[in-house]
């Protein structure tokens, strides 16, 4: 498919840039960051919120609104999910873009303006 206006992004700063911009279409171009976006879209609803909170309980380790002990948050199946939302780094709103905002493909090719294709890991696509 033939796209204009890609913004290919290789690290977690570009890619809250370009969600913060609101680009319309996304490639990521890290293996890591691929993978750690995918956890976040795969993720139900109810356990990306509860991701969301755990994330920022665990990313402030400070403050503890809902009274959860970490032993509590360790036995929720959100692991893999928090791990992923603390390594992409984004604000909680940002989290919500990627999430609601975007639906995303996994490794494919993108065809540039100009005739040039660059091999993304990751294309999030602004719906």
């Amino acid at each position: 498919t033939f796209m204009s206006n890609v913004t290919v992004v290789h690290t977690k700063s570009e890619l809250e840039l370009a969600i913060e911009r609101r680009d319309k279409t996304i490639a990521v171009k890290s293996a890591s960051l691929a993978d750690d976006v995918k956890t976040v879209k795969s993720a139900s609803s109810g356990a990306f919120a509860l991701a969301i909170g755990s994330a920022g309980v665990f990313a402030t380790n400070f403050w503890n609104p809902l009274g959860w002990g970490s032993g509590i948050i360790g036995t929720l199946s959100t692991g893999s999910l928090i791990t992923a939302i603390i390594a992409i780094g984004l604000s909680s709103t940002l989290l919500f873009a990627i999430y609601n905002d975007y639906s995303i493909k996994g490794r494919t090719s993108i065809q540039l303006a100009g005739g040039n294709s660059i091999d993304a890991d990751l294309v999030m696509e602004r719906d």
